[in-house]
């Protein structure tokens, strides 16, 4: 069930300089020989998986990309290159302490326009006690090092609701974050995750309580310069909202290649294999997940309501043959009344304290 040309690519570099304390994704210390076998087989699953040449967006994320050697690094761009001759928006994520003046240099030759930096906390303490291995000034130099290099469309990330980290605290990352003029903020909510360090260390997530609050901060704080609270865990300057990252939220299709990779084409949705051992013998064996009109209708609700984009109700109707107002009016209209939906131009969008319970309001809307 193919609903869209598939004009998004996702690719995984799972390598880093160290493992942070908190980090689930596909990851493993950096060893150069493993990094070589690893391109290896990443250029024959992006040869064989990608057959559009004519891509909008691109985002190397990981891991960390930087985390390679300088000719490994030029060579994943090398093999990227043929597919980004059409993209609007090319994003590589980063860390501070691994973003050398020579690799800034490569991205802006090879057409990276977008750059996603990990800082999580701009506390040096903090960071310290979680394994990172970066500090602000690291981050203050790496803004610095990209803009005099023509690359001035830079995300932050931070992590809410790290041990040890208050409300007041985190008002003082914000302050620190906007002192670097980003185009871009994400703020995501502390899980954690079997296996990692926090869980062993029976270290708690934040409360809801707790994340509430401190995204009423970051959204107030983000808003009053500018800023626009597009998605759940995102906000922009205007014209700066990551393409790439609305294809996802608008449910159309993509491409994901590398281990643990997830991508969305011909209307099935899949994952790479997260077993490094098998992805370098080329056993690829991926979870399947074939998407049926229903599965759909349900994806178009959840990822469309995560952004002030919000659900367009005539779209729906088309692609569904259902009317979602008429069918859910009561449930509606108790949102609408309640501030936590509006419904602007027949779509429906969420507030910022629709957000906050996105998950209650839609297994209302499913129900």
């Amino acid at each position: 069930m193919k609903i869209n040309k598939v004009n998004s690519l996702y690719i995984h570099i799972p390598f880093c300089e160290s493992i942070c304390d908190y980090c689930d994704f596909s990851k493993l210390q950096y060893f150069r020989n493993i990094a070589i076998k690893y391109l290896d087989v990443l250029e024959k699953e992006l040869n064989e998986v990608v057959d559009n040449h004519e891509l909008k967006t691109i985002y190397i994320g990981g891991g960390t990309p930087t985390s390679l050697d300088d000719d490994l690094f030029l060579r994943l761009l090398n093999m990227v290159e043929p597919f980004s001759k059409c993209v609007k928006e090319y994003t590589i994520e980063c860390n501070p302490e691994s973003l050398s003046l020579n690799k800034i240099k490569m991205m802006k030759n090879k057409g990276i326009n977008r750059v996603s930096i990990g800082v999580e906390s701009t506390d040096d303490r903090i960071l310290k006690s979680i394994n990172r291995h970066h500090t602000f000034i690291d981050v203050m130099t790496a803004k610095k090092n990209l803009e005099e290099n023509g690359l001035d469309n830079v995300n932050f990330d931070l992590i809410l609701g790290l041990p040890n980290v208050s409300i007041n605290m985190l008002q003082k990352d914000i302050k620190n974050i906007l002192s670097l003029n980003p185009s871009h903020v994400s703020c995501y909510s502390l899980t954690v995750h079997e296996h990692t360090v926090f869980f062993l260390n029976n270290i708690l997530p934040p409360s809801d309580d707790f994340s509430y609050e401190a995204y009423k901060i970051v959204d107030s704080l983000l808003t009053k310069e500018g800023f626009i609270h597009y998605e759940v865990s995102n906000w922009a300057k205007p014209g700066k909202e990551s393409e790439h990252n609305l294809t996802y939220w608008r449910n159309k299709e993509y491409y994901g290649v590398g281990l643990g990779a997830s991508g969305y084409v011909n209307g099935i949705r899949y994952k790479n294999t997260t077993n490094l051992k098998n992805y370098l013998k080329g056993k690829n064996d991926k979870e399947i997940e074939k998407v049926e009109l229903k599965d759909l209708e349900e994806y178009q609700i959840m990822l469309n309501l995560r952004t002030v984009e919000g659900l367009d109700l005539g779209t729906y109707k088309e692609l569904f043959n259902k009317d979602l107002y008429k069918n859910k009016q009561k449930v509606i209209d108790g949102y609408v009344s309640s501030g936590h939906l509006k419904l602007v131009n027949n779509r429906l969008i969420p507030t910022f304290e629709g957000m906050m319970i996105l998950d209650k309001i839609t297994l209302d809307l499913f129900a």
